[in-house]
């Protein structure tokens, strides 16, 4: 009878209290702010995955690159709009050039074989001429061969009929009488009409070096020029290409 008279009157949750409404309420409030903080730091942190890469070189604000269709060194037409989904480096050159496009060439060839195989195959290399008197399909497959660029099915140097290469020259603000011109100004006036360029006394044909980085949703994204490094543009490639 003592033993049981010890709980006489006695309810379990006297003697083991329980947990106040409070408590269990703080608890709930704690845990859904926990869940609110994590919801929070994987929308960070998608919004950082999907935001625009640091890229080196003159900032293009994303402007819609023309498209164009020309011809290749493999007789192939070739349309800029194809290569949507892939990175494209466009560039401008002539074959007979004795310094920048030599250059450009083997800065591109060392840019490519820099990149990962798989993002090789999301990158696209376009030369178009400046000089379409000398600059045929023989001779832009030649260049090709000399800076180790004709067996790269991701490398087209292009040329065309004087009229469309004009209108490329346009588009992209290509100043054929301008050698090392800072592109990052857009050109107006007398450089819509430009001529077929015609090669100087010494049969060099004076143009810029520019270097456009097109994204895989075709816009401009980048300017850079032939004083840029291999690894510089290789960056800048492997950011855009993702």
């Amino acid at each position: 009878m003592h033993a049981l008279s010890i709980f006489s009157g006695t309810s379990p949750e006297s003697r083991f209290p329980q947990p106040s409404r409070s408590i269990h309420r703080r608890a709930l409030l704690l845990s859904l702010a926990g869940i609110a903080i994590l919801l929070l730091s994987i929308g960070l942190a998608a919004c950082g995955g999907s935001s625009d890469p640091k890229l080196s070189g003159t900032d293009l604000d994303k402007t819609p690159a023309p498209n164009f269709t020309l011809t290749d060194q493999r007789g192939q037409q070739v349309s800029l709009d194809q290569f949507r989904g892939k990175a494209v480096v466009l560039t401008f050159i002539y074959t007979h050039c004795p310094d920048v496009c030599p250059l450009i060439a083997e800065h591109l060839r060392a840019t490519y074989a820099q990149l990962p195989a798989k993002t090789q195959q999301k990158v696209v290399m376009l030369a178009v001429t400046v000089d379409p008197a000398r600059d045929n399909e023989a001779a832009l497959e030649h260049f090709s061969q000399v800076h180790g660029l004709a067996n790269n099915s991701d490398w087209h140097a292009m040329t065309g009929q004087p009229a469309t290469l004009k209108q490329v020259w346009v588009d992209y603000h290509i100043d054929s009488s301008a050698m090392l011109t800072d592109m990052a100004v857009p050109m107006s006036g007398a450089h819509a009409t430009m001529a077929t360029p015609t090669p100087n006394a010494n049969g060099t044909v004076d143009h810029t070096d520019a270097i456009f980085l097109i994204d895989k949703d075709g816009n401009e994204r980048v300017l850079m020029h032939s004083t840029d490094s291999p690894q510089t543009i290789a960056s800048n490639l492997k950011a855009l290409a993702g």
